[in-house]
């Protein structure tokens, strides 16, 4: 039997920029006798009224049918079932269904057997991601109750979990990063689950688990997802930094710019200075490290009561100063006055450009004044830009008097 419903042609797939080359690839291959759907989360989001980001293909086509129907494919997944097809300039993953064999690894099956859609609907993750859609009948196929689930906001595993789980223990995390993006509620034997075998994420590489962690950051409900991993217990066990942060406060930075500003955010509720361990093992870029530690140092400095005019001033003309008043605001909610006096302040010190004033006097300044260069040199054009930006010089004739003062001393 084929469980179905009518649906509408849903929207959020029909007008996604993809949809018309999609739909030429699904009718080639239904043109042979094959079944054809989209499949996942394309079909989950569109449920939700979300503009999906990708549009996966699922089929009873074999492989080699998939690359003889296009005239350009990429067999870079030929071993699970997975041709890429180009159309257009762009990429289209098409999975033939299939039936997962043994995982020993924890991430990958051993083998994989061909079969239907309803045996590949059995073998993905959760019930909600199991869906699949018939643009041409405009039927959503739901073997696994998954539409009831969106319905409820539940987040439930296909099958029992503890077996999905041992299939994949990134699962478990995926698990709170679904519902720190779809804000549902985690179905309470998978929690339990979770819980139980929460040590086994050791297993998993840091790679992966950056993956998910930078997604749960970047999602809607990523306080929610937070308390889920603490509830999971995985917080010990994937970011221990956090075991003693009243999570409901960060509630107050959402919406956060990335997730650099959302992991910054963390980090300064914890009270972690150090931020570069935990960096390093998630083997983060060096762009991303450096933008979360100019924040933390910007975020300090804007909120610490003994910095200086030019202090805060170099903190906004940096161009992390939107990322840092995120964070400041999170600690300053429903007081706005405080921030709206140091954009005042700024705005001020850059008469009205946004941009920071150029340094009245330079290096070749001094050098002509007879200073030699060295770390004498350094500090004189610091002290004088600090000088300038808190308005104690205007000009560059001011300058040069304080200059003369400073050379004195």
């Amino acid at each position: 039997m084929r469980p179905s419903q009518s649906a509408p042609h849903l929207e959020h797939l029909t007008s996604h920029p993809h949809f018309q080359v999609v739909l030429k690839i699904l009718k080639t291959l239904r043109e042979q006798g094959y079944q054809t759907v989209l499949a996942g989360g394309c079909v989950r989001d569109s449920l939700l009224g979300i503009t999906p980001k990708d549009l996966d293909i699922a089929t009873a086509a074999p492989p080699e049918i998939v690359e003889k129907s296009f005239q350009r494919t990429l067999a870079v997944g030929k071993a699970f079932g997975t041709i890429v097809v180009v159309e257009d300039g762009h990429n289209f993953e098409v999975t033939t269904f299939r039936k997962d064999g043994e995982y020993k690894d924890s991430r990958h099956p051993e083998a994989v057997e061909f079969s239907d859609i309803e045996e590949d609907a059995k073998r993905r993750d959760f019930t909600v991601n199991a869906l699949f859609y018939d643009p041409i009948t405009r039927e959503v196929l739901d073997y696994v109750d998954g539409v009831q689930d969106l319905h409820a906001c539940v987040l439930r595993t296909v099958g029992e979990a503890e077996l999905r789980f041992g299939e994949d223990r990134l699962r478990m995390l995926r698990a709170v990063r679904f519902v720190a993006q779809l804000g549902f509620q985690l179905d309470s034997k998978a929690l339990k689950v979770i819980q139980q075998d929460h040590e086994e994420i050791k297993k998993v590489s840091n790679e992966r688990i950056f993956a998910e962690m930078k997604r749960l950051l970047e999602s809607n409900y990523a306080a929610e997802g937070l308390e889920t991993l603490r509830k999971s217990k995985l917080e010990a066990d994937i970011l221990p930094e956090i075991k003693d942060v009243q999570l409901e406060l960060f509630s107050n930075f959402m919406p956060v710019r990335s997730w650099e500003n959302g992991f910054a955010a963390l980090m300064l509720l914890s009270g972690t200075s150090d931020v570069e361990p935990r960096l390093r093992q998630w083997k983060v870029s060096r762009d991303s490290l450096r933008k979360i530690q100019a924040q933390l140092e910007g975020c300090k400095t804007v909120m610490n009561p003994a910095s200086t005019r030019a202090d805060r001033a170099k903190v906004l003309g940096s161009e992390h100063y939107a990322d840092i008043l995120t964070l400041a605001q999170g600690f300053l909610p429903g007081n706005i006055t405080i921030i709206e006096g140091w954009i005042q302040e700024f705005l001020e010190v850059t008469a009205g450009t946004g941009n920071l004033p150029k340094p009245f006097i330079n290096g070749q300044d001094l050098l002509s004044a007879g200073f030699q260069p060295g770390e004498e040199m350094g500090t004189l054009l610091k002290t004088l830009y600090e000088a300038q930006l808190e308005g104690e010089v205007s000009s560059k004739d001011d300058a040069i008097e304080k200059l003369k003062s400073l050379a004195l001393t």
